[in-house]
């Protein structure tokens, strides 16, 4: 080359190292997932970059040198970005001053949350003693601890001594009670509005609904049976008002109604029949949310003869609902106020976290999405490939997910406390309410394991759990295979003869316990020995 051309000389830029590393990075990436991150936060593009060299300026040679530059920039760029998005709270104060913001907003939810579930969970925890005490009593009364019925005449008494019971029940129970309208559903009520009104009868009634067969022809001596199963009617009745002059006990082959006339049961047919009570009481609680709640009270006792065996089973069920009391507007006391008062603040600041939380750690998930889509480009772009679906997934972290679905439980149930804390009037789901807490309070803990993950010394469970668990899952997927083998050979040969093998459900509970070697002796003396077939093969 002449002299006339040494203006054209410039600093040569040489790739070889670069490309090299390319290749090397695109072979790898091919079985590793992770590659991808490692290459991008420690690759140095100094290296890529030799100053001490030159190559002849062109046209062309000036573009390359342009864009390969403008590469590096957005290769330095994405590789800082990649840096920060992975490190940790602490690692993010000490880079850039950053606070800690969801950790500190996770502390602070995690004790109020818990504070929250153990006042909730002992007011619970009473409720539901209360009601239990009030259920014992309705059976002991009403019920008087029969559970079947063999014969007509004990359905009929049954019927007409359990109205004979809840009509004295207001003075010879102990407890404070009160009658009230036993809540139906619209079909019903309709049908007992109508009747009220044709028998001039208001107040409290009780009522029985009949489930049977409208088609059924049965002529057993002629040995000839017809029923069509798919057509079948409810029918409702209100009953007459025990009166101290009837003498319902002694005739024992009717059912007395409120117009007068009496009802048989229609055996044949009879599939069901539920009778409808209703009560209204008051549960005194001092160190309550109030010191006293009221609720009505539908007790339905319900006779089932579905089987047609011969026995008419009866179970008594209960539905309690809150209701306004109107002595409280007499009598307020202030420390109770004040304490009302400081839950419902308590339950408000705990519903803001958690949607301030819900906000942060959806901030960080559309954070994360944005810079894969940014360096899926920068992938496109400098190696011709795209992610595969497991390389995108490392951008989502599963842990704020985990986080957002506690805070969602926690609103939920906190907005039911509110409501019971407010007394309006309704169903009490305090079921919904222990659930959707205590759900809320255990992904709240074990959404702490995150950020004990980031020190070495704590990060043993998480560790575990991530190398064990393929391991576990394939090895459950192989014993559930054994396990429902042996649950459904042992629900059809045992069931009817074995109390603890009369459904799947509770076969499974009997495997389950038996694995762990628990009640063995008593599962094998409970064996009936009608069956020698069946015996041996328990045995054995």
């Amino acid at each position: 080359m002449d002299g006339n051309d040494n203006r054209h000389f410039v600093p040569k830029i040489s790739f070889s190292n670069f490309s090299t590393r390319i290749t090397q990075f695109s072979e790898q990436s091919k079985t590793s997932c992770s590659n991808w991150f490692t290459w991008i936060c420690n690759m140095s593009c100094c290296e890529c970059l030799d100053n001490h060299t030159a190559v002849q300026s062109t046209p062309n040679a000036l573009n390359r040198s342009t864009s390969s530059t403008s590469m590096n920039r957005m290769e330095q760029k994405i590789r800082k970005e990649l840096r920060y998005f992975f490190m940790n709270p602490c690692q993010k104060y000490k880079t850039r001053k950053r606070k800690p913001y969801k950790l500190a907003v996770q502390i602070v939810k995690i004790a109020l949350v818990t504070l929250q579930l153990i006042i909730f969970g002992g007011n619970n925890q009473d409720l539901v003693g209360f009601m239990d005490d009030n259920v014992r009593v309705f059976e002991r009364i009403l019920l008087q601890n029969s559970s079947d019925l063999f014969s007509k005449q004990s359905v009929y008494c049954q019927i007409n001594n359990i109205q004979k019971q809840f009509a004295f029940l207001k003075n010879t129970s102990v407890g404070t009670f009160g009658y009230s309208m036993p809540g139906l559903n619209i079909e019903d009520s309709k049908a007992v509005s109508d009747q009220l009104t044709q028998c001039n009868q208001y107040g409290n009634p009780s009522v029985i609904c009949i489930d049977e067969y409208t088609h059924f022809d049965a002529d057993f001596d002629g040995q000839s049976f017809h029923f069509d199963f798919r057509e079948k009617g409810r029918f409702c009745y209100v009953l007459q008002p025990w009166n101290i002059t009837m003498n319902l006990v002694e005739d024992n082959s009717s059912i007395y109604l409120c117009n007068g006339s009496s009802l048989t049961l229609p055996f044949e047919r009879f599939i069901r029949l539920q009778m409808y009570l209703g009560l209204r009481t008051v549960r005194m609680n001092p160190h309550g949310y109030h010191q006293a709640d009221c609720y009505n009270v539908t007790i339905t006792v319900t006779f089932n003869n579905k089987e047609h065996s011969g026995i008419v089973s009866q179970n008594l069920d209960t539905k309690f609902l809150l209701s306004h009391c109107p002595s409280k507007e007499k009598r307020k006391d202030t420390g109770l106020q004040s304490r009302i008062a400081l839950l419902l603040f308590m339950d408000c600041v705990i519903v803001a976290i958690c949607i301030l939380s819900i906000l942060l750690c959806s901030r960080s998930l559309l954070r994360g999405q944005r810079l894969r889509r940014t360096f899926e480009k920068f992938y496109k772009k400098r190696f011709d490939k795209k992610l595969n679906w497991w390389n995108k997934w490392v951008f989502v972290n599963g842990w704020y997910f985990l986080i957002i679905v506690s805070d969602i439980l926690t609103i939920t149930g906190s907005v039911i406390k509110i409501v019971i804390q407010m007394e309006w009037k309704g169903v009490i789901n305090y079921d919904a309410c222990s659930l959707c807490l205590g759900v809320g309070c255990l992904f709240v803990w074990v959404g702490v394991l995150r950020y004990a993950g980031f020190f070495h010394q704590y990060n043993i469970l998480v560790l575990t759990l991530k190398k064990a668990l393929p391991h576990v899952l394939r090895f459950m997927v192989c014993a559930s295979l054994l396990y429902l083998g042996f649950l459904f050979c042992g629900w059809v040969v045992l069931g009817p003869y074995h109390q603890k093998f009369r459904t799947t459900v509770v076969t499974s509970e009997a495997l389950f316990s038996l694995i762990n070697g628990d009640d063995m002796y008593m599962t094998f003396e409970e064996m009936s020995r009608k069956s020698k077939v069946a015996w041996v093969f328990s045995q054995v």
